[in-house]
């Protein structure tokens, strides 16, 4: 029986006005660069319980979060071969750099 290469497409559900965190959280779990939301506190150089304290307290994360997850999309970016996941981490890297740090 002859094995074929077979792609699965995910198609990821996010709500376009939550804060970018939040997308960004939603994304990386998706596609297993990351497990929960303390992973992602933990890449933004905060405590494993930062982005629940910012769902509770409703405020965004800071700059300097902001600066380290863009180091972290930008590790996963040249850690990862495909194209479609490459061209969706730059998205989130330019996101940060136009809306966030500019």
């Amino acid at each position: 029986m002859l094995k074929q290469n077979m792609e699965i497409l995910m198609i990821i559900k996010m709500d376009k006005d939550a804060p970018l965190f939040e997308q960004t959280l939603t994304f990386l779990r998706a596609n297993e660069f990351i497990m929960d939301a303390a992973d992602l506190s933990r890449a933004m150089g905060r405590s494993r319980s930062y982005i629940g304290c910012l769902r509770y307290s409703g405020h965004d994360a800071s700059n300097n979060s902001y600066i380290n997850l863009k180091a972290f999309l930008q590790e996963c970016l040249t850690e990862t071969t495909d194209t479609d996941l490459q061209r969706c981490l730059t998205t989130y890297i330019n996101l940060i750099t136009n809306e966030v740090l500019a």
